[in-house]
């Protein structure tokens, strides 16, 4: 909306106004965020804006918007959009299991495994199956219903604070996690293509890095970031010269240049991603 252009710590999407306070106390934060609701009451006054006084909330801890729920703790689902997914009857045609693929995708930034977890049921999508609800069906359905209502809370980016990405791979898919302080930011996770599933273990290691550092390249970019993988190998390959390696893996390592990477192993187990 234009007539609010330039209104700081004011965001807008279609007709839902979000106005942030920020401060290192309660108090400080709750000043901020009054000073500038009041330059948006005013300049609404301006430009004639009318609201809708029914709608209006003041000084929550949490809110919802745009199906997330905003709070003091970080960034959550909003739990109507759980809701929608954990009362989902079980799909019986190929368009019911599109229609939870889509609502979940919706939700990926919270789920760490979502690529694994939806491929037995994006299998049922393809154009040259017959369709047929088997048992592993009905448990990837249990599976993805039962992750998305345990779904973890998300910490609010900080650029004070140092960014570490943690990267692994499965036979099916890429997964990463973006964190701070030990606590999850953003995930993300995708699907390996049929010849990416050949690649060699490191390679997929490797595209994992590449995938995760694209994929949050807003965060990434211009950042000294920590790596973390439970692939050893890694440490050492991103060490040495670009052409020294395989065609395939230069190219990725070439894709890592404008990064600031240093890669650390740390054991599965120790991952971030091993307990979500």
């Amino acid at each position: 909306m234009q007539a609010l252009e330039g209104l700081p710590g004011i965001y807008i999407i279609a007709d839902d106004v979000l106005i942030k306070g920020e401060g290192e106390t309660v108090e400080s934060a709750t000043k901020d965020h009054d000073e500038k609701l009041r330059h948006f009451l005013n300049r609404c006054q301006k430009q004639n804006i009318k609201l809708n006084a029914d709608k209006f909330k003041l000084r929550k801890e949490e809110v919802p918007y745009i199906g997330h729920l905003l709070t003091s703790e970080g960034l959550k689902i909003d739990p109507e959009k759980v809701r929608a997914v954990t009362e989902m009857p079980r799909p019986t045609d190929v368009k019911a299991v599109q229609r939870l693929v889509g609502m979940v995708n919706y939700l990926s930034k919270f789920y760490a495994h979502l690529s694994d977890d939806c491929e037995i049921l994006r299998q049922l999508t393809h154009k040259d199956s017959v369709w047929d609800w088997a048992p592993m069906h009905e448990k990837a359905f249990v599976r993805l219903k039962t992750n998305i209502a345990k779904t973890p809370v998300l910490r609010y980016y900080s650029p004070k604070l140092e960014l570490t990405l943690q990267c692994d791979t499965s036979e099916a898919g890429l997964g990463a996690a973006l964190t701070q302080n030990g606590q999850p930011v953003a995930f993300t996770s995708r699907a390996l293509s049929s010849t990416e599933r050949g690649y060699a273990p490191i390679e997929k290691e490797c595209l994992a890095i590449v995938f995760g550092m694209e994929k949050f390249h807003q965060y990434t970019y211009g950042r000294q970031v920590t790596v973390q993988s439970d692939h050893k190998p890694l440490e050492n390959i991103l060490k040495k010269p670009l052409l020294s390696g395989p065609k395939r893996l230069q190219r990725m390592l070439l894709r890592l240049q404008k990064y600031s990477v240093q890669v650390t192993y740390v054991p599965g187990r120790d991952m971030l991603l091993a307990d979500i």
